[in-house]
């Protein structure tokens, strides 16, 4: 992302532009899975509940939208730091995290543009 960011002279909405493009954000997807992402964009935890289709989990999975199963936090695991147990204001969760906080935003926004454009 930081290559990405730099490519764009750190303009952060064509980023997220092009992250909607690549990823392929539709209107669709979200159209689909409204409910779910929209409490994932403040909680990605909730994508472990067992309420939720396995789907759309492998959906954004495959997306590259998320990253699942990171229960495993031990130093030798990674190679600088092991992620936060939890915070969800940089989009982590104890099992689930938004891949970064621009994949979250390109979700929120994509999300948000699609309601407005249903009203």
């Amino acid at each position: 992302m930081l290559s990405k960011l730099y490519q764009a002279s750190w303009n952060v909405n064509r980023v997220i532009t092009e992250l909607i493009r690549s990823k392929e954000i539709t209107s669709s997807f979200i159209e689909k899975w409204r409910g779910w992402l929209e409490e994932a964009v403040k909680d990605p935890d909730m994508l472990w509940s067992a309420d939720v289709p396995d789907e759309h989990v492998r959906e954004l999975f495959a997306k590259n939208l998320i990253v699942h199963n990171i229960y495993e936090r031990d130093p030798w695991f990674w190679i600088d730091e092991p992620p936060q147990k939890r915070d969800l204001n940089l989009g982590i969760g104890k099992h689930i995290a938004w891949q970064t906080l621009l994949h979250r935003e390109a979700v929120r926004r994509t999300n948000s543009a699609t309601v407005m454009l249903l009203e």
